[in-house]
């Protein structure tokens, strides 16, 4: 089952989490989030060495949800069972942020 991490939790602990936008090229793009490293999820698992050492967790960072809390479990699988997903996705991001 997927962990949530609220907007406001990341705003008050920001250096604890690493983001990490699983949404395609195109929507990536269109709206960036600020510090985020950009993995489609069709790549997470193949680029998972590239996950950020020392942050903790690896944060998981969609849309809306869906593809946040796919990637999430399979970043656990991957062997970084601490990670999370932002409730809300990019949307939740920007609703904070802008």
């Amino acid at each position: 089952m997927a962990v949530l991490l609220t907007p406001a939790a990341l705003a008050a602990d920001p250096d604890r989490f690493q983001l990490i936008d699983v949404r395609d090229a195109e929507d990536y793009v269109a709206v960036k989030v600020r510090g985020a490293v950009h993995i489609p999820l069709a790549d997470l698992e193949g680029r998972a060495g590239e996950l950020p050492a020392g942050k903790t967790p690896a944060k998981i960072c969609g849309k809306g949800g869906g593809r946040s809390a796919e990637g999430e479990e399979m970043v656990n699988k991957l062997g970084h069972p601490d990670a999370v997903w932002l409730e809300g996705g990019t949307n939740g991001w920007c609703a904070q942020n802008t």
